[in-house]
């Protein structure tokens, strides 16, 4: 069990390193101003298969200072993935991602693939063209620095009908367990107005795709790239009702790499890893035994 703190680029980056000390690694990346307590089930899953896993916290959602729009583009936060294993000893690892942290660990596989011994992708962004309908309003100057301000959490009827399912919608013990973990703090989510104005396409372009549906990840999205990825052992998981990153878009996956293992999860939301986490560990433990044990069975007998 240890906490490194790591200094890079002005930011200094919370990783949480639990398992095995002579384990494969694994890199945990959480979606936008998400905790770690989000894909909690799924780091102590891989723990139990053996892994060591190393949470990284982005600036901003674990220590201040928050993220700069001039640093948040997807392959600068790519890059500093990259810079923060290297720091804490990592050479090459399995990455599990949600959502934002999906994204980002598609982008790293495409910068640099030798890092990457398999991906385990959570509803990731980066595949697609569009992205839940507000995410327009946030690309919109003033009204996006109105939405995105601090809070103590998010609302109750937003989680409830944005980002869960109807599995687990009227499960109000869940919901409270869910907003008691929610933080909102300032630093939070000026990190993630940095992101989205980071990422958002040109002016012109925001203005001529605001009356028309989708369009909200074009500067970011891999496209045909994703067939690069194709010696990568990788699963992608994914809820049905996911409002925010449609389901849809894991057959853009399929079609672009026929060895990617792809599971729906039925009445499931965007928040999959809590929603459905035995059914996600499930799945990703039979992935590890189908498609990764073989890659360090050495290191997982030690």
């Amino acid at each position: 069990m240890k906490d490194a703190i790591v200094e890079h680029g002005g930011y200094r980056i919370r990783v949480r390193t639990r398992g095995p000390a002579r384990g494969p690694h694994a890199l945990v990346l959480a979606g936008m101003g998400e905790t770690a307590y989000t894909l909690a089930p799924q780091t102590r899953a891989l723990r139990d298969l053996g892994y060591t896993t190393h949470v990284i916290e982005l600036p901003g959602f674990g220590l201040a200072p928050a993220l700069r729009k001039d640093t948040a583009r997807f392959t600068q936060l790519a890059d500093m993935v990259l810079a923060v294993a290297n720091q804490i000893g990592v050479e090459r690892a399995l990455i599990l991602g949600h959502s934002l942290g999906g994204g980002i660990a598609l982008h790293i596989a495409v910068q640099r693939p030798a890092f990457v011994t398999g991906l385990i992708l959570l509803a990731p962004v980066a595949l697609g063209r569009s992205l839940v309908w507000t995410y327009k309003l946030f690309c919109l100057p003033l009204i996006g620095r109105a939405l995105l301000r601090p809070s103590k959490s998010v609302s109750r009827r937003y989680l409830r009908y944005f980002l869960i399912g109807s599995g687990r919608r009227q499960d109000d013990r869940f919901i409270d367990r869910v907003l008691r973990r929610d933080r909102q703090g300032a630093a939070k989510v000026r990190s993630m107005r940095a992101i989205v104005w980071a990422n958002q396409p040109p002016i012109w372009r925001r203005f001529l795709l605001f009356a028309v549906p989708g369009g909200e990840q074009l500067t970011f999205t891999l496209g045909d790239r994703v067939s690069t990825l194709c010696d990568i052992p990788t699963l992608v998981l994914w809820g049905s009702q996911d409002r925010v990153i449609s389901a849809r878009d894991a057959a853009l996956i399929r079609r672009a790499n026929p060895n990617a293992l792809v599971h729906i999860a039925r009445g499931v939301g965007h928040l999959l890893p809590l929603e459905a986490s035995e059914w996600a560990n499930d799945h990703i433990a039979r992935f590890d035994a189908l498609q990764l044990k073989q890659l360090h069975p050495t290191t997982r007998s030690a």
